[in-house]
Order: C-alpha cells, then structure tokens, then sequence
C-alpha cells in the first residue's frame, strides 16, 4: 500500500511538472534563436526581467494582461471538460462583450446595479451565441468545431455591421476609430489599484486592476465549486471522459454536454470586459482578437482545471509582456517575438500532453 502511494505521488509531481519542463525547454528555444539573431541571451533575458517583473508595477501589469487570458482559458476548459471542443470563444466574447456594452450605455442604473446587470449582460449574450452550436451538436450531431469557427465570423460580421451603423457613436473630429457611444459613468469598472497599495503592492494608476479581476475570480470559483462540489460537475466529468459510459450510467450527456456548452459561452462573454469597461469605455470591434484562441493553449496547459488555468493563464500573461520587453530592449525584432511566444507555447502544450500521456501509460501498466 505504501509503495503504491509513493507511485501515485511520484506520477502526480511528473504531471504537475510538466509545464514547468515545457517552460524551461521554451526557454532554452528562446537562447538559440536569439543566438542565432546576433544578441546575447543575457540581454534578452534582462529585457524580458525589464518587462515583466523587475518592479512591482511590472509584475501588476502582467497580472493585468492575464484577467482576459484566464476568463478565455476558464471557458475553454468547462467545454473541454465535457467533451466539446468550445472553438467560438472567440465570437462569443465579441457578441458578449456587445451586449454588455449596450447595458453599460443605454440603461440608467446606480453604480451598485448597473456593474453587476453588464456583468450578467455579456454572460447572456456569450450563451445566446454559443446556443445554436450547441443546439446543432446534441439534436443534429454538427461537429461543434464546424460550427463554431463559422459563427466567429458571423459574430465579427455582426459587430461591425452594429458599430459602424445603427450604433455607432462616432463624433465628428472626435475619432475615427469605428466605436458605439461612451459607456455611462454608472458601468464603467472601478480600479482595484488603492486596495493593492494599502497592503503594500504599489500598483501604479495606469495599470488597469479593476473590477474584471473579481468577476474572473468569482467565475474560478464558481467553476471549481461546481466541477468538484456537485453533482452536475460529477457529471460533466463522467461524459468527458467516457460518453458510452456515461449513458450507460443513466447520464443525460446531450442535457449535459448542452449545459457546458451554453456555460462556456456564457463565461466566454466576459473576456472583453476589461477592455470594454475599464480601459476603452466603449466598445469597438476592433477588441483584443485572438485570445479566444489563446484559451484552447491555455486550458490545455492548465489541464483543464479551474485552478490550473490560473497558472497558465499567468504565463501568456508573462509572455505577452516578455515579447514587448524584447522588443524595446533588445535586438530582437517585432515579428520575431510573436514567433519566439508562439514555439514557447507549443513547447510547453506538446511537453506538457507527452508527460501526462506517459504518466497514463505508467499507471496502467502498473494497474496490469
């Protein structure tokens, strides 16, 4: 008995190094190729320190560019937790991120309402977008991918047809970026940078640590509490990893996968709200594209675990700052960084599967 629990503590550790194995070999990418560049890996080690955590305001900021990549990574990985693969995080948070908008400027609320309402307005427009998907998938059985992927364009096609026409709120020789009118002072997301500095983490007024921290963390938690303390999460994870048995089981999985689906939408819609409600203080459809993207990687390299994605969503958060401090410090050109972040992502995905792969195969063979 003892031994088997040496074993099983043994394979848990190699599981849960395995991002860091990833890293390290990323790392060790990053030496070669800005070798090869002609700069010193000294130096674009020291700029990426720069950038990401020599000063306390640095490591804030990264925290900052993290809130987005972990609300995709969260939706991603509730999907992926019943076996659908969630590919529309994308157009959900820019449908998400419309309807919340639309609450934030047109309704006339307090503060201590009108924050929440938007809050619940994006959810609602995330799930609406992801609905007929997964509509499709459980009564018609069209692979959500498909489906997905097309209904991001739609989402992009919509959002631009709104801002540049029945919403636009461009004001002649304000702007001439396509954008909806200023979110009312009721809805725009306070600053959580005084409450970081009265425990001594002095957080600077320009780096944005507002509100979207907590919604991100109420999301974690309620995620969590749900995949482990109940008895939908129990079977969110049964049809995730076995359908045939779930069913079997008595398990509805098209109620179930239905359900996750419409969630993930619904969390996927609040990616935007950083950037909508804290930094903009409108919406344009010119958001932040790609990190819905981002969420398969990060929910993959987080394994799927609320808890998991918190750490990865914090390394594409170290990354994205790592690639400007490059660029500023170093030699190391523009398209080259987007690159170096690219092979340091796929390093730490394929590492990170391989060891755990490995760990099954291990425990199996032991179970034998």
């Amino acid at each position: 008995m003892g031994q088997r629990k040496r074993g099983s503590a043994r394979y848990a550790l190699l599981e849960g190094a395995a991002p860091f194995i990833g890293f390290f070999a990323s790392a060790v990418v990053l030496t070669v190729i800005v070798t090869v560049l002609g700069e010193s890996p000294v130096v674009a080690f020291r700029a990426i320190w720069k950038f990401t955590g020599a000063t306390g305001a640095k490591l804030a900021q990264v925290l900052s560019v993290s809130i987005p990549f972990y609300l995709s990574g969260l939706a991603v990985a509730l999907a992926f937790r019943a076996g659908v693969f969630n590919i529309g995080v994308e157009g959900q948070y820019f449908i998400g991120g419309f309807t919340a908008a639309l609450a934030g400027i047109y309704l006339r609320l307090p503060p201590a309402i009108h924050v929440p309402v938007v809050v619940l307005a994006g959810m609602a427009g995330g799930a609406l977008w992801a609905l007929v998907p997964a509509l499709l998938k459980v009564r018609r059985g069209a692979h959500e991918v498909i489906t997905t992927i097309l209904f991001n364009n739609i989402a992009i096609a919509l959002v631009t047809y709104f801002v540049n026409n029945p919403f636009s709120g461009i004001q002649k020789g304000v702007s001439l970026e396509p954008q909806t009118s200023k979110i009312a002072a009721t809805a725009v997301f306070g600053k959580l940078n005084g409450i970081f500095r009265a425990v001594g983490w002095n957080v600077p007024d320009y780096v944005y640590i507002d509100y979207s921290l907590l919604v991100a963390l109420v999301m974690g938690l309620v995620v969590w509490f749900l995949l482990s303390r109940t008895r939908t999460g129990f079977e969110i994870r049964a049809v995730g990893t076995s359908i045939d048995v779930s069913r079997y089981a008595g398990i509805s999985v098209n109620r179930v996968q239905l359900g996750a689906f419409v969630a993930s939408g619904a969390i996927a819609g609040l990616i935007g709200l950083q950037e909508i409600f804290a930094i903009r203080e409108f919406y344009t459809y010119s958001l932040a594209s790609g990190v819905g993207f981002d969420g398969i990687a990060i929910s993959l390299i987080g394994r799927n675990s609320a808890i998991g994605v918190i750490f990865s969503a914090g390394l594409f958060g170290f990354l994205r700052q790592a690639g400007y401090g490059l660029q500023l410090f170093s030699k190391v050109p523009n398209s080259i960084t987007y690159a170096i972040q690219g092979l340091m992502i796929i390093f730490i995905v394929v590492i990170n599967e391989v060891l755990v792969r490995l760990v099954r195969s291990l425990r199996k063979k032991e179970a034998g």
